[in-house]
Formats: C-alpha cells, sequence, structure tokens
C-alpha cells in the first residue's frame, strides 16, 4: 500500500515540476526583444531550422539541428578508436 502512495506523490512531483519548468521557458521565449536585450538570463527557440539557445552573461547552451550529425561522429570516431585497439 505505501509503495502506491510513494507513486502517487512522485508522478504529482513530476507533473508540477514540468509544468513549472514549462511557464518558465514559455515566458522567456515570448519576452519582448527589448528586455530580452537587457535581461541577464535569456532563452530563444526556433522550430525551423531547430534551435534553441539558453544564453547568460557568461555561458550559452544550445542545440541545434546539427546536434545528431555531431553526436554521430563522435561516437563513430571513438568506435574507430576501439576498434583500432
Amino acid at each position: 500500500m505505501r509503495k502506491k502512495g510513494r507513486t502517487k506523490y512522485f508522478l504529482l512531483g513530476f507533473v508540477c515540476f514540468f509544468i513549472f519548468i514549462y511557464g518558465f521557458i514559455a515566458i522567456n521565449i515570448n519576452k519582448p526583444e527589448l528586455v530580452r536585450k537587457q535581461s541577464k538570463f535569456t532563452m530563444d527557440l526556433t522550430l525551423k531550422p531547430i534551435d534553441f539557445r539558453i544564453e547568460t552573461k557568461e555561458y550559452v547552451f544550445y542545440i541545434d539541428n546539427k546536434i545528431i550529425d555531431h553526436a554521430k561522429e563522435k561516437y563513430m570516431s571513438l568506435y574507430d578508436k576501439i576498434l583500432s585497439k
């Protein structure tokens, strides 16, 4: 019985967390350009081509449409290095 109760609370917390994150992202992406330039933290999202950026004063985290190509190249080079040994 206790395990079902824990699962329900975990699921509820998980859903609330994702609603919070979705709201945070939606608000930051829809900011006007003037406010976005003056902010220390910005988020940009474009769907065609896929480009998701999170920028702070010092760091930039981005995911673009070439992420699969970059991952494939890295895994292939790692695979080749392992086979060559």
